[in-house]
């Protein structure tokens, strides 16, 4: 990183530089048994790139090792290629309760113990659920790294001794409370719900939401949630990724000590991509506790990594990303509505494009007219399309977001663990850059012809409770009642456990390593004639230069009668 400083400005530059590329699978002769390399990618010049290695183990279990010494921290991410599309009907919402439950213990982790031990070892952590994948990650110093390793896999292979009847009722009820607070209760909770249901056919596998439906929570009990674990969190399914400052073979060490034992689970083949089909225009309806109606239109799109995602994308921004957007410019900026934007929503078997606008409440609420303005906001980008200008700049803050998002070890090991997970190939940063980088004025309207112009929508009306007249279009769809499978009970002999054997004590947590130090990076300082000061440092983390102005003028400055004015100049 360089950092400049210039008497009283100061200017930060982050400069990227270029390294070399090496043999993509170099032999080694170290590797633990039963650990195998399957490619290693170093760092090239002119390219932005994460380097790193893959190994998997015997039982499947897929690792990713990304060494960065710049600060004595590690994160270590754990992903389960399993989120809400694999679950069954009438048994919503188990990968989203999963997450919950491998937070109360395993058999060698007392409850609420995970949380306990990296919280006082300074670290942070988490765990989310989409309707793909699962993930649990830490953040620790780098010394706490085998003890993080013997936690994660306590999970994975000692978990169904721990959970209890109890344990499942309790989390069950925290469930059930989370839905009620964030979904049933929220303004606009239930928007994404609504429309899932109008958007996807009954059982297709995005037609319910990860939280999943009360009901399907009710009637099952802790056998079906074991059932659950054990068809999809085997470690053939999941993806281990560790970045940060390690000693790789030190690690891969840990890796094979504590994983590598855990018996495979059943073999998983990739879902089929199913994208949205509508055969009619659908209007829905929602009545909420809200002051300011909101109508929002979605299309089917096609699926995360289809060669059109990066021009639908572009689009989205084009009609709605800032103040030169198409939607802010004919109904934000003339106040015909609060709020309107465009996005795409990406997933892994489908995608979906939508445009919304938020009327503003009182007199103007009415959200036919929103309608029909964005349906001509729409037809006035098919008659002007973007100019390059415009688009280039959509690339430029794509690009950028794409780079600066490797700026943490948190970002790198996320990006390398999502790829591998949904793509097999960890690293696709330069792909994806060429993607942005290959949209053309032509493509965002081909995306928006094969996607928006005359094709099936569903429009979406949400509106306060007893005021049907305000909705945009009155409502032709109602989600019918759920066709749901006779409930088959799970019992306990139908559950096949897989033990891992071992040949340590697996209830004796890890030591820590020695202490770690923090240290800051070399500066060099420039004086000039002028009494500026230019204070910098170097990084070839990213390929970016960031800096950093600072002025001695602050609100203390100004005389009194003017205040504002520091705040007004700046910006």
């Amino acid at each position: 990183m360089r950092k400049l400083w210039l008497g009283a400005v100061s200017l930060i530059a982050l400069a990227g530089c270029a390294s070399i590329k090496a043999p993509s699978i170099p032999f080694f002769s170290s590797l633990p048994e039963g650990v195998t390399l399957i490619e290693e990618s170093k760092a090239e010049s002119g390219k932005v790139k994460i380097p790193y290695s893959k190994y998997e183990l015997d039982n499947g279990l897929t690792v990713i090792l990304s060494p960065d010494d710049s600060d004595p921290l590690v994160h270590v991410d754990v992903t389960y290629h399993v989120g809400s599309a694999r679950e069954e009907v009438g048994k919503s919402g188990f990968a989203h309760f999963f997450e919950h439950m491998m937070f109360q213990g395993s058999e060698n982790v007392g409850d609420q113990e995970h949380f306990k031990i990296i919280t006082e070892a300074g670290g942070t952590l988490n765990g989310t659920t989409n309707r793909d994948r699962t993930n649990y990650f830490q953040t620790i110093p780098s010394n706490q790294l085998e003890k993080i390793l013997w936690l994660e896999s306590d999970r994975m292979g000692f978990l169904l001794d721990a959970v209890s009847q109890r344990k499942f009722e309790i989390q069950r009820d925290t469930v059930k409370n989370e839905r009620a607070q964030n979904f049933d209760n929220r303004p606009y909770g239930l928007m994404w719900e609504r429309m899932a249901e109008a958007m996807y056919e009954e059982g297709h596998p995005y037609s319910w939401q990860t939280i999943g439906y009360v009901e399907d929570l009710d009637r099952v009990d802790v056998n079906d949630l074991k059932a659950f674990f054990l068809r999809w969190y085997g470690p053939n399914n999941a993806v281990l990724t560790i970045g940060g400052d390690i000693n790789v073979d030190e690690t891969l060490e840990w890796v094979n000590k504590y994983f590598g034992s855990i018996p495979r689970g059943p073999e998983v083949e990739s879902a089929p991509k199913q994208p949205a089909q509508l055969n009619e225009d659908r209007y829905i309806v929602l009545e909420d506790r809200i002051q300011q109606p909101m109508v929002m239109i979605g299309w089917p799109t096609q699926y995360r990594g289809h060669e059109s995602k990066a021009s639908v994308d572009a689009l989205a921004n084009s009609l709605g990303q800032g103040t030169n957007s198409f939607l802010y410019q004919n109904l934000v900026k003339t106040q015909k509505a609060v709020d309107a934007g465009a996005f795409q929503d990406c997933a892994e078997l489908a995608c979906n494009f939508y445009v919304y606008a938020m009327a503003p409440s009182g007199d103007n609420a009415n959200l036919e007219p929103l309608y029909n303005e964005l349906l001509n906001t729409l037809e006035q980008f098919e008659r002007e399309g973007v100019p390059q200008s415009r688009l280039d700049q959509i690339t430029g803050m794509a690009e950028a977001d794409a780079v600066f998002a490797l700026q943490s070890v948190r970002g790198k090991v996320s990006r390398l663990a999502s790829n591998q997970t949904f793509y097999g190939q960890p690293d696709r940063i330069e792909d994806q850059l060429d993607q942005i980088r290959a949209v053309t004025p032509e493509s965002v309207m081909q995306a928006y012809q094969a996607f928006v112009q005359d094709q099936h929508k569903v429009t979406l009306s949400i509106v306060p409770r007893g005021r049907l007249d305000l909705v945009a279009h009155e409502a032709t769809f109602v989600t019918p009642p759920r066709t749901l499978p006779e409930y088959v009970k799970v019992n306990e002999t139908q559950l096949e456990y897989r033990k891992a054997v071992d040949d340590f004590d697996r209830s004796v947590m890890p030591e820590v390593a020695d202490s770690v130090k923090a240290q800051m990076p070399d500066l060099y300082d420039v004086y000039f004639d002028n009494g500026a000061e230019l204070l910098g440092t170097y990084t070839s983390e990213t390929p970016t230069v960031q800096i950093d102005i600072r002025l001695p003028a602050g609100e203390r400055h100004v005389r009194k009668g003017k205040e504002g004015l520091a705040n007004l100049t700046a910006a």
